[in-house]
Order: C-alpha cells, then structure tokens, then sequence
C-alpha cells in the first residue's frame, strides 16, 4: 500500500511505524503536520491508499479524513479521550493502561475501534512508557488494523461511551513539598516528563523539574536542598527525599539541563557531595547514571544518561569506569547504554547553553572520541555492545568501535550526521562502519537521512545479532551469549585474532589518522562560515517547528516525484 504518516513531529513512534511500514514493502511518504492547508496539499500530491497519524496536536481537516482512510494512535485504551492521555494515567495512579488505533472523525478520539493493546503500567516516567510499553502496542495494533483492511473490511467498531479527559492544568503538575508524599511527587514529575515538567519551587525560585529518582537514605527539609551528585541534586521532601536529574526555569524559551548548571553556582557550591562510585554497592535505591556490576569474568556497564545524550562531563565521567574496568580481572566489558537509549551522541543542550557552542562542541566530540578510542584501543578483552533502547548519531558509532554489537527486537536506529546541519561524524566511523559493511555501502548508510529498525541493521551488517522483546528479555539472553563465548575454546582465538588485524590495520594507517580527518572535517562544522550545524542545533534544542516538511521525508514533495526509492 501507499501510506502517508501525518504527524507533529517525527518522533519514536512515528519512526517506529516508519521501520515497520517501510521493511515490510509498503511505500510510506511523510507529512508533517505544519498547516492544515498543506496537510491536504500532501494528501492530494501522494493520493496514498491509507494514512496513520501516529503523533497529532491538533484535528486532521476534514477534508482530508472524509474522503481517506485515516487511522489515529491514542496511547490510551478505548473509551478514553483527550490530549494527555498517559499523563492522567500516571496521575490517576492507573494498574493498567492501553493504546488503540481510531479511525479519525470530527470530535478527538470518538472514532471507530480498529485494534488495541493493553499493558500494565509501570512506575516509569511518562516517556519511557510512550516509547516502550505503548509503542510495542501500537505496533502490535497496528499489524492488526492492516489485516482487517486488507481483508476489505471498511470500518472498525464503534466506541460505546467514552470519558473526554481536558489538558491537564499546570496546578495539578505543581508540587507543594509540604503536603505532597515522595511518591506523589515523583508521580507529578513522572507525569510530565519530559515536556512540560512539573513546577516546583526550589530555593524561594520556580523551576521546571525533569527526569527524577527516588532516594532511599537520605533525609532532609521538604524543598530543601541538601546534596548534589555529578549533575544531580537531591531535594528533601514530607517524607524522604528524591533526586532531580534535570531541570529548567520559568523563563520563556529557557531550555531543559541538568540540575547543576540551571541553579544559581553559590547554591550549588554549598551542597555537599554525595559521591557513589559506579562499582560500589548500595542497598537503597538511589540516583546513579553509570552503574558496574561484575559477574563470572564479565564486566557490565550501564549508562543512564538522560533521553541519550553525552555531555563533555557525561564522556569523562564513563570512560574512567571503562578504565577502571580494563585493570579488573574480567574477560569481556559489555556497554548497555540505557532501557530507552543507549546513547544519541553530543548533548545539544548543553553545548547550547554554553558560553560558546562552537568550543563546548568541539569539547564534547573530543570526549566522546575519546572514550572510542579507549573501546577500540583495548585489545586483550572482549568488547559488546548491548543496544537495549534507541540510538542515534554518534551513539550508534560508539557502539560500533565494540567488537560485538547486539540490539533488542524494536530498536530504532538512525545511523548518520546529517539531520543536525549535515555534520561530517566523528567517532571513528571511517574506521569501523567500512570495516563492517564496506565503502559503497557505508555510504548508502551515511546518506540515508531516515531511521532503520535494528532487524534491518543486522540484515545490513551493522550488528551481529537482534533479540528479546524487552530490555530484560534482552539483557538475559545477551548475558547467556556472552558467558557462553567467554567459556568457549574459540574465545582466546577470538581475541588473537583481533589484536593482529587491529596492528595490522593500524601499521598501514593510524587509528590517529582516522580521527584527525573527521575532526578536520568537524572543525569546519563548528567554526567555518555555513552555520548550518549551529541554525539546526538551535531549532532542534528550542523545539521550533519546521516551516515546511523537508523532502528526505516527504517524498511527495520531491521534485520528480514518482514512487519511493527501495529501502537499501
């Protein structure tokens, strides 16, 4: 089928659907939803057979829905209705939840039942839900709704009753430290993370709070702050405490950072420092961004950093426990990156908030290499890389400097630069990816501007295997595949064999040379005369919306449109 993806922005869900969609041999066109008028332009220049509006803000014209078949995702189970869905389940404190596929119709979610999927919620911050429990639904749901079509049925069933939830209000995301218990705090900011945060007011001013985590020991005046730790802050409440990773301030047009660098310095320098080194142990729950556990000659490392993204601070900080687990006694260091990413590469929100973007840039990517080189560096133990969430950018070439590469069924991938500004790419990608699928098609790769699932990067030879449903099924069956090859007589061949390709490779052209080249090409990125790096980080940070949909994702508006390229 010809299919249109009409959506806000093209976010998990709508790449998601995008990888399924397209890998199944359906041609998919993508419209972003900027005007009305132009919603049906597009409609009219695609004529598709189907559209699916994956992530909406606002009514698809009826123009449009009454003359095509047009499906909608509402992350929420049949019957309920309204713009927050999955912020009112988490308020509510719902067991369970849903997400179902609608037709569209003149009044939100009223349409016809296509097919829904439901889940138990867990306690999890809203995006994490959205892109894990509730995007496997509406996948599932979707395949559903595709076969009752191609079966020629003309309409799903209609919705008996239904509850129309409104916005939910900025009183209800406001937390009183007084009268609000730990959880319900953490049910506020769970809620509305990560747009458009729960509003508090810390330190006699009012800030925005993001990306929050129980705290199990300590204790402290409610509102209070009383420790710090890397670039989080813990705060006090009725009755316990919680840690703030992020935050932002009422300020128009401020942006999301972490806790540290949005509080006044004189207040952050009066916090003590609650330091926990990743490999030691505790026994409450806490906040911790990189965590290390050994298990039978295996060292795994777990890398939480918020929504993916790599500060300068954040590489530094993850490349002294990868040392540190270089002099243990283990065989194999496995990466895992975190449940929803494993990693997107440079935080463009604190390289913009930076005094100076272009420096704080070419700091962050020098980090980054150099934790890639210290992985690729590292010849006498056994390097994996287990993608469990999402990964984009630099994120997916860090994982690519690990001699194994592995992902969950589901991951999305978007292997390239070029979307921030057309960025050359550092990482030492001019090394690995040829080394894995070769110049003409690393290029291919290199080019595609479009997300792939992580079965199409395996059947590409980005990665040596994908499986597991989940992150747990996933970090179980990983753990058996490498405590089984480690305890393998091909291992020690393995890591012979490794070491004299890696000298081997390195006696013709330095590994320093590979570096040095994207670097140069990366200095002309941040400090050369097309600012088009620094127009496209500031757009994406400040979350503008686009003007027009840009034709590497919208193929109906290419000049000498006809049908869409072959997925290579």
């Amino acid at each position: 089928m010809r299919i249109l993806l009409l959506c806000h922005r093209f976010n998990s869900l709508s790449q998601r659907f995008y990888c399924e969609l397209s890998e199944k041999g359906h041609e998919v066109s993508v419209e972003l939803d900027v005007h009305p008028e132009l919603t049906i332009e597009a409609v009219e220049l695609y004529k598709p057979d189907l559209i699916i509006a994956p992530f909406l803000k606002r009514k698809i014209p009826k123009e449009v829905w009454e003359k095509h078949l047009t499906l909608v995702v509402h992350p929420g189970p049949p019957g309920d209705r309204g713009p927050n869905a999955l912020d009112w389940a988490i308020l509510k404190g719902e067991k369970e939840w849903g997400v179902c596929i609608l037709s569209a119709v003149e009044d939100y979610d009223a349409g016809d039942v296509w097919a829904y999927r439901t889940f138990p919620m867990r306690r999890a911050r809203k995006a994490s839900l959205y892109r894990r429990e509730a995007t496997e639904g509406a996948v599932e749901a979707l395949w559903e709704a595709l076969e009752k079509i191609e079966r020629g049925e003309k309409r799903g069933r209609p919705q008996e009753g239904g509850v129309f939830n409104p916005k939910v209000d900025i009183s209800l995301r406001r937390i009183d430290w007084h009268r609000d218990s730990t959880e319900e705090v953490l049910r506020k900011i769970y809620a509305s993370d990560s747009q458009p945060g729960a509003l508090a007011n810390v330190e006699g001013e009012e800030y925005y709070l993001f990306n929050a985590y129980p705290e199990g020991f300590l204790k402290g005046e409610p509102g209070r702050l009383i420790a710090r730790r890397d670039n989080a802050v813990c705060i006090g409440t009725r009755d316990g405490a919680l840690w703030i990773g992020h935050m932002r301030s009422k300020e128009k047009h401020s942006i999301k950072l972490p806790a540290i660098k949005v509080l006044p310095q004189r207040i952050v320098e009066r916090l003590r420092e609650e330091a926990i080194k990743p490999w030691e142990s505790v026994d409450f729950p806490t906040y911790r961004e990189i965590v290390y556990r050994e298990e039978k000659g295996v060292a795994f490392i777990e890398f939480e950093f918020y929504n993916g993204a790599m500060s300068t601070e954040d590489c530094e900080r993850l490349l002294e426990v990868i040392r540190y687990a270089k002099l243990r006694p283990v065989k194999v260091i496995v990466l895992l990156g975190g449940e929803d990413f494993f990693s997107n590469g440079m935080n463009l929100n604190t390289i913009e908030a930076s005094d100076s973007p272009a420096d704080e840039s070419w700091r962050n990517i020098n980090a980054i290499d150099d934790l890639c080189e210290e992985i690729l560096t590292t010849l006498d133990k056994l390097m994996v890389a287990g993608i469990r969430g999402n990964a984009g950018a630099g994120g997916v070439f860090l994982a690519l400097t690990c001699d194994m590469v592995f992902a969950r069924e589901g991951v999305v991938l978007n292997p390239h630069y070029k979307n921030i500004g057309n960025l050359y790419g550092s990482e030492f990608w001019t090394y690995t990816l040829p080394k894995r699928v070769g110049w003409e098609r690393g290029r291919e790769i290199m080019e595609n501007r479009m997300p792939i699932s992580s079965k199409r990067a395996f059947e590409l030879g980005l990665l040596d295997g994908v499986f597991g449903k989940s992150p747990e099924e996933f970090l179980n069956k990983l753990r058996e595949l490498v405590l089984s090859f480690v305890n393998s007589k091909d291992f020690e061949s393995f890591i012979k064999s490794k070491r004299e390709e890696r000298l081997r490779d390195w006696s013709i052209k330095p590994l320093k040379a590979y570096r040095e080249e994207e670097l140069e090409r990366m200095r002309l990125n941040f400090y050369g005369f097309d600012p088009s790096y620094h127009i496209a980080r500031y757009y994406f940070v400040r979350r503008h919306l686009p003007f027009r949909t840009p034709p590497y994702l919208a193929i109906h508006r290419r000049l000498s449109f006809q049908s869409p390229p072959k997925v290579f």
